[in-house]
């Protein structure tokens, strides 16, 4: 058996790192049929400039494509890097192992037929995922549109011209690729490194490819395509690790209840909540993005420029009242503040431009530049200046002037390019232009987009290019803590030790001890297993009480009458005895352990906080407006937990209710950051005990720095080993 030339470098590199920067590959059903993928393939490594060995496989042997065809795999020299599967399904799981008995590291497996097609795939699927753990080879697929390595030439997707630049792309679809690349072109963009698509994610998954492509130094952003993750929680982990160093781009697919159906059954995955899913990303300081046009724009832009430095806004230069209108207004939309320029800089640009111009912000040049577009970098230099600008954003024609008006306006306008790429360098602020004129071949907007500058033809896709870099420089601006996650998973502290005994609905006493135990306050309440006791425990308080039954066989205690409100010591017998009638008479056979007897709370704000354990991401904290108006304003969102002190204050200030908590008209005012902790708190309860799948405080009644649960609702996992989802 022959072995590999020592530029293989087989001992210094990990499967995967061998996986996406190949130096050896083998083409498993190589064929001489060009409609055939195994042809296609080694084409394709062939016209890519692929300089490393090829070895086509095919029981005929020969050549093909000037290549020696071995006629099994057992033949092959040992220790090749890929091999690309392109047999039938059925033919997979044999073929891996003959991969791995000659030392092959991973392989990349097309055929279709696994789990995406249902339970008639499972037997198939179970065979696979044997053979993948019985070699140890690590796999991309099955049902993969291939891999991309456009640097090196490994394309085995068979995408021809693709454009060498610093996106790199993680995709459940070819398509995507496809859509990618296209999008690219015709916004000039600045190129792809490399792409995976993961497919059914059999064995390698999104994390791990985000973790080794982050490393690769001709990666400068991570696009992302996803349906679903298989570990949701890892995906967080390599997120928050590679994120203060590369940007991550995020489409999603399987949003809504159709999508998930459509996502399961495009590839086998199952798409957890939107909500969750959208808000736990973006902690990780992952930018979602809501359209596909979107992907490859705000991916080039985010490869390719300075982000927005925390503090400064956004200074619109145009020389066009309408579209800067509506640059301002879809600005606004994101919540993206314009700055608000100095008057040193409004009485320079007044100088500059002449009385006709608008020297507010948007700035309007009002003609100033159709004679002369060095005026262009003149206004942008007074603008960058000013102390309040993070970004300059030219509106308009620029570029195109000399299309539009006079052919002598093409050496201004290349002058004018070189200018502006000196000024933002100079004063390291990023720099935008939307043009009219940027679906044209024109030279100074190549020079503008060689330089970092993006020119681009759709406003829309300048905002949303704004919006990326304006939280990007949000998300660097904390780099120690860029996105409140304490991933992977510290010991949480003062949230006890040790499993929380029982299955199923946690009796209300017990889930109370469970939070005292984690040094989460709960009030004053008392567990009264007779009517007796009730009567002493309300007396005792002095005050008028709650009373609330205790049932492992009720849920929702208001729907059969096992709650009572202001209860007084002359009317807690019968209250009590109201409460035991109606449940028994409400859920017959129902077992009374007693009644949870606690002082009606002080006025304050009824807020919604849980914890619940998502199928995709692990353990996660909600926050919301609590009480009644829950199902009404549906006004809640979420955190990975556990999560920081910051990370839970951002959380409060994302929702409606964050706007009561100042003392709203007659409302007291609660104080933010022991709400916050509070929520640290109740996460890294969750987080220490993986039994819990979910925990439910509704309402919380907020006061001051007092934050009492009315109610504690802890559900507990069937299943006694306590498996954390990781």
């Amino acid at each position: 058996m022959t072995t590999l030339d020592e530029r293989t470098d087989i001992g210094h590199r990990t499967s995967l790192q061998r996986l996406l920067d190949p130096r050896s590959i083998a083409v498993v059903g190589a064929s001489a049929t060009v409609t055939k993928r195994g042809y296609q393939a080694v084409r394709s490594l062939r016209e890519s400039g692929f300089a490393y060995p090829v070895y086509p496989v095919n029981p005929k042997g020969g050549r093909l494509l000037g290549f020696e065809v071995y006629p099994a795999i057992n033949q092959l020299p040992f220790g090749i890097d890929v091999a690309l599967i392109a047999v039938p399904g059925a033919a997979v799981p044999a073929a891996l192992r003959e991969c791995a008995a000659v030392g092959i590291a991973a392989a990349v497996v097309l055929a279709n037929g696994f789990a995406e097609v249902g339970s008639t795939g499972a037997d198939l699927d179970e065979a696979l995922a044997a053979a993948i753990a019985e070699t140890g080879i690590r796999v991309v697929g099955p049902n993969t549109s291939g891999t991309l390595n456009v640097s090196s030439g490994a394309n085995l997707v068979g995408l021809p011209n693709v454009p060498k630049g610093p996106i790199s792309v993680v995709a459940q679809s070819g398509n995507m690729l496809l859509s990618l690349v296209n999008d690219n072109n015709v916004t000039k963009g600045p190129g792809f490194h490399a792409y995976v698509g993961l497919g059914n994610q059999a064995d390698v998954r999104y994390d791990e490819c985000l973790t080794e492509l982050a490393r690769q130094p001709e990666t400068g952003v991570v696009a992302v395509h996803c349906e679903g993750f298989v570990d949701g929680r890892a995906f967080l982990t390599a997120a928050a690790a590679v994120v203060p160093d590369t940007p991550i781009v995020m489409l999603r697919g399987g949003r809504s209840e159709v999508g998930r159906r459509t996502a399961q059954s495009h590839t086998g995955s199952i798409a957890g909540s939107d909500a969750v899913a959208t808000a736990v990303l973006r902690q990780a300081g992952v930018e979602l993005v809501d359209r596909s046009d979107e992907l490859a724009v705000v991916a080039g832009a985010l490869a390719t420029c300075r982000p927005i430095e925390p503090g400064r806004k956004v200074v619109i230069l145009s020389d066009g009242g309408g579209h800067a209108t509506l640059a301002a207004d879809a600005l606004a939309a994101r919540g993206i503040e314009l700055a608000r320029l100095t008057a040193q800089t409004q009485r320079e640009l007044r100088i500059l431009l002449g009385d006709a111009a608008a020297v507010g912000n948007p700035v309007d040049v009002a003609g100033a530049t159709d004679a002369d577009p060095r005026v262009f970098a003149a206004a942008a230099e007074v603008l960058m200046r000013d102390p309040h600008v993070g970004l300059v954003l030219i509106i308009g024609l620029y570029g195109g002037y000399h299309l539009r008006f006079d052919p002598g306006l093409r050496e201004l306008e290349d002058a004018t390019a070189d200018r502006l790429l000196g000024l933002a360098a100079e004063h390291g602020l990023p720099l935008l232009i939307q043009s009219c004129y940027a679906g044209a071949d024109i030279a100074n907007h190549d020079r503008l987009r060689a330089g970092g500058v993006p020119v681009l033809a759709s406003i829309d896709h300048a905002v949303r290019v704004v919006a990326a870099l304006d939280r990007r420089g949000r998300v660097l601006s904390g780099a120690d803590d860029h996105a409140g996650l304490r991933l992977p998973l510290p010991a949480p502290q003062g949230a006890g030790t040790g499993r929380i005994a029982g299955t199923g609905l946690l009796g209300e006493p017990a889930a109370r001890r469970v939070l005292a135990d984690a040094g989460i306050d709960t009030g004053g309440w008392t567990f009264a297993r007779t009517v007796e006791e009730v009567v002493a425990a309300v007396a005792g308080y002095g005050r008028s009480c709650a009373l609330k039954v205790v049932s492992p066989q009720v849920v929702h205690k208001s729907d059969v009458g096992g709650v009572r409100l202001d209860v007084t010591a002359a009317d807690a017998a019968d209250a009590a005895r109201a409460i035991i009638d109606s449940v028994t008479g409400a859920v017959p056979g129902a077992e009374i352990d007693g009644l949870v007897v606690a002082p009606m709370a002080e006025p304050g704000i009824e807020l919604l906080v849980g914890a619940t354990r998502d199928p995709i991401f692990g353990p996660v904290v909600a926050f919301g407006s609590g009480g009644v108006l829950v199902e009404a304003l549906r006004d809640v969102t979420f955190r990975a937990a556990p999560c920081t002190e910051r990370e839970a204050g951002e959380m409060i200030d994302e929702t409606v209710a964050a706007r009561l908590l100042d003392g709203y008209r007659t409302l007291p005012a609660v104080d933010r950051h022991e709400l916050a902790r509070f929520l640290v708190r109740l996460g890294d309860v969750v987080a220490a005990h993986p039994e819990i799948v979910e925990l439910d405080l509704n309402p919380v009644i907020a006061t001051g720095s007092r934050i009492v649960p009315v109610d504690v609702r802890i559900v507990l996992s069937e299943s006694s080993s306590g498996d954390q989802c990781e």
